[in-house]
């Protein structure tokens, strides 16, 4: 049996709910959704919820199904993602809030979690800057449960085993991974 891979989604907004279905739909894969306080974070997961409900309605999903999704998402605080193996950062589209997040998160996660960002306008660069690790660009389409591409932006400090990783990881999770 292959090991489950922890995968830790930081905002729960539409982008980041919507990355942690891709990867909670995906054999394998558990997700912490995280945002700035318990409430934001719960709120996520019941936007994942609700969208189950009306393709349970339509009969295009069975509530099982659903359920069994539901159970492999936990919320809260990005405290939570001390065992992640990748943190997908889906914050707002701000500088200072991806670089202060990902500062944090290097004190809170394993020295080998691969950090990825979901910016599309934002330098990666800069916002791996001065941490201990690289950051990775890895920018899923909205909705993102439902389009395929996903951006994977190399950083000047990514290695090439991460981006390796990276399109791997997009590719089990039956996206498209496309250099930018």
């Amino acid at each position: 049996k292959e090991a489950i891979m922890k995968v830790g989604i930081i905002g729960a907004g539409t982008m980041g709910s919507g990355i942690a279905q891709a990867f909670a739909q995906t054999e394998g894969y558990e997700v912490c959704l995280c945002d700035i306080n318990e409430e934001f974070a719960a709120n996520g997961k019941n936007r994942i919820a609700k969208g189950f409900e009306k393709r349970i309605a339509k009969g295009k999903m069975a509530q099982e199904d659903a359920d069994k999704i539901l159970a492999k998402i936990t919320t809260g605080v990005k405290d939570i993602c001390t065992d992640c193996d990748l943190v997908v950062e889906a914050a707002l589209e701000v500088m200072n809030i991806k670089k202060q997040t990902f500062k944090e998160l290097q004190d809170i996660c394993k020295a080998d979690c691969i950090f990825a960002t979901n910016t599309s306008s934002l330098s990666v660069t800069e916002i791996g800057a001065g941490l201990d690790r690289p950051v990775i660009g890895m920018h899923f389409f909205n909705p993102a449960p439902v389009m395929k591409l996903v951006e994977v932006n190399k950083a000047l400090q990514t290695s090439e085993e991460v981006v390796k990783t990276v399109r791997e990881l997009t590719d089990k999770i039956c996206k498209t991974a496309v250099d930018v």
